[in-house]
């Protein structure tokens, strides 16, 4: 039984992050304190939806019923052993409202993508004890206002959501934000969009002949490559990196001057 199609999933998860009474606790699941706040954690606050939680506080659990709709009560890493299809280690594809966790590692965490380079989650990282949108880029790897931690290791297809047949078009400017994010903790949102914070932070970030930025010298040859030009992807920006980006420059009609700003990190990731 299908629960949810894929986009109303990620429209609840997200509406769990604005609800001011939802908060971490690991203790008990679905049930109001004398503050009136929901306690749950990383994997109930998944659970909850998928058994019908509605934020009623005259409900036991606001309205979810235990195992009810056909969803089993998984944990946080068993859901990809049984509950999960098409599971996999690579995080370089990902389908909007796919479950990720961290199988493999001493820690037990649910999160949801979302789309767009973000992840629901319920958790204490950060500093944090509550439903957040964290953000991930293509290792997997988690990061929050800029900051990395840990890492998400499997995700899959949740059975009781009905998924789209086409995974999500790849995005080189979520790429790049994801990039700058890691190299820099640049604190940019994953959203796609070339922006004015975007362009901000690639004035202040540029790349040039000697610059020590492995991630993003990494990048900008990964992206040359992809364009067509023939270069070593070693993280060093030596003299054939800086020729591969006047020739890039030249073909986009924009300043040829070996230097990698706003205009070329924008032209790019285009």
């Amino acid at each position: 039984m299908k629960v949810f199609t894929a986009q109303e999933f990620i429209d609840k998860l997200k509406w769990l992050t604005t609800l001011p009474n939802v908060y971490y606790s690991g203790t008990y699941w679905g049930r109001l304190n004398n503050k009136g706040q929901w306690r749950w954690d990383c994997v109930i606050s998944v659970k909850c939806l998928l058994w019908g939680f509605k934020n009623d506080k005259n409900a036991l659990r606001g309205g979810a019923v235990y195992k009810s709709n056909g969803v089993a009560d998984f944990t946080c890493n068993g859901a990809v052993e049984k509950y999960c299809t098409d599971v996999s280690t690579d995080f370089s594809h990902l389908v909007p409202g796919e479950y990720l966790c961290m199988k493999g590692t001493k820690y037990n965490h649910t999160g949801i993508y979302l789309g767009n380079g973000q992840v629901f989650e319920d958790t204490t990282g950060w500093g944090v004890n509550r439903a957040i949108i964290s953000t991930i880029n293509n290792k997997g790897e988690r990061f929050y206002n800029g900051k990395r931690n840990l890492k998400w290791t499997y995700h899959g297809k949740l059975i009781y959501i009905d998924y789209p047949d086409q995974p999500e078009p790849i995005n080189q400017v979520k790429i790049w934000q994801s990039k700058m994010n890691e190299q820099w903790n640049c604190g940019l949102a994953v959203d796609g969009s070339f922006g004015p914070m975007s362009t901000k932070e690639a004035n202040k970030h540029q790349l040039y002949y000697g610059v020590k930025a492995p991630i993003m010298v990494k990048w900008l040859q990964t992206r040359l490559k992809e364009l067509g030009y023939e270069l070593a992807v070693d993280g060093s920006f030596g003299p054939d990196t800086r020729k591969k980006v006047k020739d890039a420059q030249k073909k986009f009609h924009i300043s040829v001057d070996g230097y990698v700003g706003p205009a070329t990190y924008k032209a790019l990731t285009e």
